[in-house]
């Protein structure tokens, strides 16, 4: 069936007395950059490196979304199609293109109150700000440690449980398989578990809150790819009082090629990575001024120029309802490791949410 006769029975009115899927609302996000200045233009590029897309002064299209939802007490669901460009010159090496595609399918029950059952694609139960919505992130983008750290979306199922101030989830995934089905034997696990304090929300930043507002979350994962296999912890908070608002994280993963190879593997031996960000932002009016600091270490056994360091500032514009945002920021990189570049950038950015 397609998406767009699917809406249209989703929004259809049901008869008095049956029991209908709530209501489809629709949606749609567009985010535009614009490169102000950025200081690798040489003829040849520069090696790509972690957090750099290496885009040059212009227009760039990172992010673009459409689709509907819809939730009950009992019932939830969504599409939504889109695609995004290329987090750095890292990931665009190893084929990631800006492709209109599914980027969440899912739909969920809940049997008991505080209990969410859901399957299709969604995302990994993994890292608080990559389970922060694109359209809440304060510098529009995540931390060079998340996006490298973390498994992103996956095709699986989630039991998710709400009880007082504590949340739990736990998912299984394909890990990596297509959507028409896994492609290897193995699969991919993830359980989160946290706590929030307070009446304001903990997966976004902008804002004033009433008081003080706490989350504290701790997280794991496993995944048997074909060719690699992985494990990965974390820890992150977020802590808001007024305008003020802190977000930190943790992260640590060690990967390991897996014995009978069919696959090149990514790693040809056991590779310890970790990274950190921590993010202080304050709302004035509808000004959202932010510092965010990140490190990636992809091999703690060597220094090369896979050790990286990225503080990006900036402050974001919030229009009525916050379906419009204009920003501006700098990006300062930092090599870590013996090869230095020059690549930092000042960019602007719009964001559109319907």
């Amino acid at each position: 069936m397609s998406l767009p006769i699917l809406g249209i029975l989703i929004s259809m009115p049901a008869a008095a007395g049956d029991s209908a899927l709530p209501e489809a609302k629709p949606m749609a996000l567009v985010q535009t950059w614009v490169t102000l200045a950025d200081q690798d233009q040489t003829p040849v590029a520069d090696p790509g490196g972690y957090g750099d897309p290496e885009d040059d002064p212009g227009f760039k299209l990172k992010r673009v979304r459409m689709g509907f939802e819809g939730k009950s007490s009992t019932v939830k669901y969504g599409i939504t199609v889109g695609g995004s460009a290329p987090f750095d010159a890292v990931e665009e090496a190893q084929g990631a293109a800006l492709e209109l595609g599914l980027v969440d399918t899912y739909g969920g029950y809940s049997p008991v109150k505080g209990l969410w059952v859901s399957g299709g694609l969604q995302k990994v139960p993994v890292s608080r700000e990559a389970l922060t919505g694109s359209s809440h992130l304060a510098l529009t983008e995540r931390s060079v440690s998340t996006h490298w750290l973390t498994p992103g979306r996956d095709l699986g199922a989630v039991v998710d449980y709400r009880w007082r101030f504590l949340r739990a989830r736990l998912g299984a995934f394909n890990g990596g398989g297509t959507l028409a089905g896994d492609d290897n034997a193995g699969k991919l696990y993830a359980g989160r578990l946290e706590a929030k304090i307070g009446e304001g929300a903990v997966y976004r930043t902008y804002g004033s809150v009433d008081g003080f507002s706490l989350g504290v979350g701790a997280d794991g994962w496993a995944n048997e790819d074909a060719a690699v296999t992985s494990q990965g912890m974390g820890v992150d908070l977020i802590v808001r009082v007024g305008g003020l608002a802190v977000l930190a994280e943790g992260r640590t993963v060690t990967a390991s090629p897996n014995e009978d190879l069919v696959l090149v593997p990514g790693v040809f031996s056991e590779t310890q990575r970790q990274g950190v960000m921590a993010q202080i932002g304050y709302t004035i009016d509808r000004f959202e001024p932010v510092v965010r600091y990140s490190v990636l270490d992809d091999d703690l056994d060597h220094e090369d120029s896979g050790d990286v360091a990225e503080m990006m500032s900036g402050v974001t514009w919030h229009g009525s309802g916050d379906q419009v945002r204009a920003g501006l920021g700098y990006a300062l990189r930092t090599e870590m490791g013996p090869m230095k570049m020059n690549n930092d950038t000042v960019r602007a950015w719009l964001q559109l949410k319907l």
